[in-house]
């Protein structure tokens, strides 16, 4: 008869307790999320709930240059390995990937939540009767400004206009301060930082059907008011996107203002700690005493998943996370400054919440909240922003007019994109 000692009951029991942990731990689906700066802080901030609610999945968050991550995963979707469980994507670019096929249907999990987004948000992950993606945050543009150097200088607040804004930054000039920036050199990263005037005049570059605007008076005026901000005017510093001469001419006290979304504050707070309170936000200037309240957008992503992902299940429930769900939704408004995509967020009490670095004030109260977002067309804009940044380097390099570059961009647009 065997035997079985008390000892060895208790060593079976640790060994199957110990084998049991380790096939949990096996069973675990891991995803990976790639994103940058403060899209990953803000998912860092959000990731251990989503784990606690979800035990069986771990997320690992990569941190890509926002541009390099476009073109990884556009590679990684047309070999259908390599790439991430869920990216993020700009929604300026999103038409290009839906157009690859490469991308994971989500209509049956957003159709019911499609009154929850704005119009405009929504019409970037929709196509032909089918949704792909989902909806993370929109970017309307403000005017971020030291309050100290205005006050300092004589200068009322807010600026109703763009001809305010003007000769406010004339009084600064004076003193060897720049009122803004613009992105000079371009290339394709600072076409963004032009789309923020166009979009906020209603100057499309195409149509709703993708056809793009012929003999466009508007977009040319706009592009001349942009050139003159730096060469006529000389009140804007010119440098590439948030490049170190920047931030220093910033540190520097030489830049007083700062033209783009919510997400200045992040990158403030980041670059220069020591000025908190002494920067306030106002409403994005408009075009005219009588125009429209209008902004445009420097930015707005959208939560994209590759058809090829091995954890469809595990991707959707992280994506949906983080872009469809009032309270992620808010807090990555509290580390990142991202205005959420997902409206019921919106009206959440922590968007009225003073900004210390702002002495107190609310961005969304102040800045965003008095101004409505224009809708912008975006087609085949991977290949738009090769074609527009090249023409604005070519006229802050002196080669060309503003109205010459416009009228070759158009030219260049039709023939090369053939609309």
């Amino acid at each position: 008869m065997l035997k079985i000692t008390r000892r060895a009951v208790m060593l079976t029991v640790s060994a199957l307790t110990a084998a049991g942990v380790a096939f949990s731990a096996e069973a675990k689906t891991k995803i990976t999320y790639w994103a940058w700066t403060e899209h990953v802080a803000a998912a860092n901030a959000v990731k251990a709930e989503f784990e606690k609610q979800n035990p069986d999945i771990e997320v690992e968050i990569s941190n890509l240059n926002p541009f390099d991550l476009q073109d990884k995963f556009l590679v990684a979707m047309a070999a259908g390995v390599g790439g991430p469980d869920v990216a993020l994507i700009l929604q300026r670019r999103f038409d290009a990937y839906i157009a690859t096929g490469g991308l994971l249907d989500t209509t049956k999990e957003m159709a019911p939540l499609k009154e929850s987004y704005p119009p405009a948000v929504w019409s970037t992950i929709a196509y032909d009767g089918k949704t792909y993606g989902i909806p993370y945050d929109q970017n309307p543009s403000a005017f971020f400004y030291r309050a100290d150097i205005f006050e300092a200088n004589g200068i009322k607040v807010p600026l109703e206009t763009w001809e305010d804004f003007v000769a406010a930054g004339k009084v600064l000039a004076q003193k060897g301060i720049f009122i803004t920036h613009v992105s000079a050199p371009s290339g394709v990263p600072g076409v963004a930082n032009l789309v923020e005037y166009l979009q906020s005049r209603n100057a499309e570059i195409f149509d709703g059907s993708g056809k793009v605007v012929k003999n466009n008076a508007l977009a040319r005026e706009t592009l001349r008011f942009y050139y003159d901000l730096v060469r006529t005017h000389k009140i804007a510093f010119e440098s590439r996107n948030n490049a170190p001469e920047f931030f220093q001419a910033v540190k520097d006290g030489r830049i007083a203002g700062y033209a783009v979304p919510s997400w200045a504050v992040f990158r403030l707070q980041k670059e220069a700690p020591d000025q908190s309170g002494k920067w306030r936000a106002m409403p994005w200037p408009k075009w005219g005493k009588d125009a429209p309240a209008t902004t445009g957008a420097w930015g707005g992503n959208v939560l994209a998943i590759p058809k090829s992902t091995k954890n469809r299940e595990a991707a959707l429930k992280w994506a949906m996370f983080i872009g469809a769900n009032e309270v992620t939704q808010t807090r990555i408004w509290e580390e990142g400054h991202l205005l959420p995509a997902f409206e019921p967020a919106l009206k959440s009490p922590v968007l009225a919440k003073g900004e210390e670095y702002l002495g107190g004030q609310s961005i969304y109260e102040a800045a965003l909240k008095p101004r409505t977002l224009n809708n912008f067309n975006y087609y085949d804009w991977g290949k738009a922003e090769v074609i527009i940044g090249n023409e604005l380097d070519l006229m802050f390099g002196g080669k060309k007019s503003p109205e010459q570059a416009w009228d070759d961009i158009e030219k260049q647009l039709i023939s090369q994109l053939r609309r």
